[in-house]
Formats: structure tokens, C-alpha cells, sequence
């Protein structure tokens, strides 16, 4: 009886601490294959952190594509392997995959973290309602699909404003006045030629000419910003060759990295983000 009674004791107390210990959510596998396409790096946008040490994916190289559970996701570096999950960091994917999604791709409803979910090729997909599960799962490249298009228009608008941002903290100065970029508490975007935008320091300088030589300046700003190609990792100048993208300008070494970059422009949209961020910061120190 007494052995019995030691044996409850130890089951009641390995009960509670089941109970109020949270179970973890896993550890990161590395998958068989870690070739990164135009669809990873959308999703990689979509999830933004690392979800063992929290840092945005990208800012320390190329993102490494895991399996946790059932679901692919991507590690910030590949010393991450391995590694368990910050629970904190898991919840605020969660959140993001959902915010991206927006809505249920069966009824158009739409969902947040807490709604049901089921997974679909690695990718986790939330639904309004239990039903609509077995729907998905009856036809899932077409839910993909719609999921897909929701998460372009999301990370496009985010991206947008990102790209903003950091081309105008790279650009410096007004190309028709030559002030700093933000003297006057706002800055004005304009396109340039056909394809190239800037920014202007108000809108008193959007019907007047640019002038030349600041634009010059506005060019080599640029490329200081840029600092490397973002394929080759080689040194970059103004004399360079470039190409745009989504109306900025990106440096290149040599003419065979455009295609490159034309061919996947989100991994090196995505890559110079990092570099502007990092050398303006280091500029500012």
C-alpha cells in the first residue's frame, strides 16, 4: 500500500507540472534540400523572424529552409540548426503567417492566429471554420494559390514602404535642392525617366528641374548606401552598371547579375534591404 501510495504521489506531481509546463514546439531540422526559390523568399518575408533567436530573416545572410513539425519555415543562419524554438518568437510567426493571409481562401472570411489551421506541403494555412479543412485538403492548389495572391499584395505593401524608407535614408539629399532629405519633416516620391523614382525634400521642388550635378551626388549616395552587388558580393560604384527594380536603382559589378537579380528579385531586393540598413546605420555612428 505504501508503495502504491509513493507511486500516485509521483504521477499526481508529473501531472502537474504537465499540466503548467508548456510543451515545447520543437526543434529545427534542417530539410534534405535548401535551394531557396522566389516562393520561399516570398514566404521568408512573410514570417520576418527567426524563430529561435528572433532576429529578421536576412539580416545575417541567406535564410536556412527547416522543418518543425510538419511545417517548413526558415532559420535566420545555419548555427540555428538544431536548436530549440523560442516559444515567444513561434507565436509571433503564427501571427504573421495569419496577418499575411488575411483571409480563409475557401469562404474569403477573415482569420487570425486563433482560428483552426491545417497544413498544406509545409505551408501552414488558417481557415474560418472547422469545415473548411477538408476542403483545402481536397483541393490544395487552389487554395494555395488564393493564399498566395493575398500574400503578394501583403508583403508588396509592406516591401513598398520598407524600399521607401531606406532609398530615401540612402539618397541623402533633394536632387532639385540639395537640402537633406526630411529638413522639412516630410519627403515627396517622384518618378524619374521611365522607370527610376527619388525623393524630394517638398513639394515646392516637384516642378522644378533636377539638377545635374546633385543628381550625380544623389547616384554615388546611392552606391556608398548599396556598398556591394548584392549577387556577387563585389564592390559597387555609381560608374556601374544597374538595373531597377520597382523603381530603384541597384548597383551591379558586372552585366550578368541583372538577369540574376531580374530573375529573383525579391532574394536581392531582400539582401540589399540589409546592406542599405547596415552601412546607414554605420554611416550615422
Amino acid at each position: 500500500m505504501k508503495t502504491l501510495m509513493i507511486f500516485v504521489n509521483v504521477f499526481c506531481l508529473w501531472a502537474i507540472i504537465c499540466i503548467v509546463t508548456p510543451p515545447a514546439v520543437g526543434y529545427a531540422q534542417q530539410t534534405p534540400e535548401n535551394q531557396l526559390d522566389e516562393g520561399d523568399f516570398l514566404q521568408i518575408a512573410v514570417q520576418k523572424i527567426c524563430p529561435v533567436m528572433g532576429v529578421e530573416l536576412g539580416s545575417m545572410g541567406t535564410p536556412i529552409k527547416v522543418r518543425i513539425g510538419d511545417q517548413k519555415v526558415y532559420l535566420c543562419c545555419a548555427s540555428c540548426v538544431g536548436k530549440e524554438v523560442n516559444k515567444s518568437h513561434w507565436k509571433t510567426i503564427q501571427n504573421n503567417i495569419a496577418n499575411a493571409q488575411v483571409n480563409c481562401p475557401i469562404m474569403g472570411m477573415p482569420v487570425d492566429a486563433s482560428k483552426e489551421s491545417t497544413v498544406v506541403d509545409g505551408r501552414k494555412v488558417f481557415v474560418c471554420c472547422p469545415p473548411c479543412i477538408e476542403k483545402i485538403q481536397a483541393n490544395a492548389d487552389s487554395a494555395i494559390a488564393k493564399v498566395n495572391i493575398e500574400n503578394e499584395r501583403f508583403v508588396s505593401q509592406a516591401l513598398a514602404k520598407t524600399n521607401d524608407r531606406l532609398q530615401a535614408s540612402a539618397q541623402k539629399i533633394c536632387p532639385v535642392s540639395g537640402r537633406p532629405l526630411g529638413e522639412m519633416n516630410s519627403v515627396v516620391k517622384v518618378q524619374v525617366g521611365e522607370q527610376e523614382t527619388a525623393f524630394l525634400c517638398s513639394n515646392g521642388c516637384t516642378e522644378k528641374q533636377i539638377d545635374a550635378q546633385l543628381w550625380g551626388q544623389v547616384q554615388k549616395n546611392l552606391a556608398m548606401a548599396q556598398r556591394l552587388c548584392p549577387v556577387m558580393e563585389q564592390a559597387v560604384d555609381a560608374s556601374m552598371d544597374f538595373v531597377v527594380i520597382d523603381g530603384r536603382k541597384i548597383f551591379v559589378c558586372c552585366p550578368p547579375c541583372i538577369d540574376k537579380i531580374k530573375e529573383a528579385p525579391k532574394k536581392f531586393t531582400l539582401k540589399l534591404n540589409h546592406q542599405v540598413t547596415e552601412n546607414v546605420a554605420k554611416v550615422k555612428k
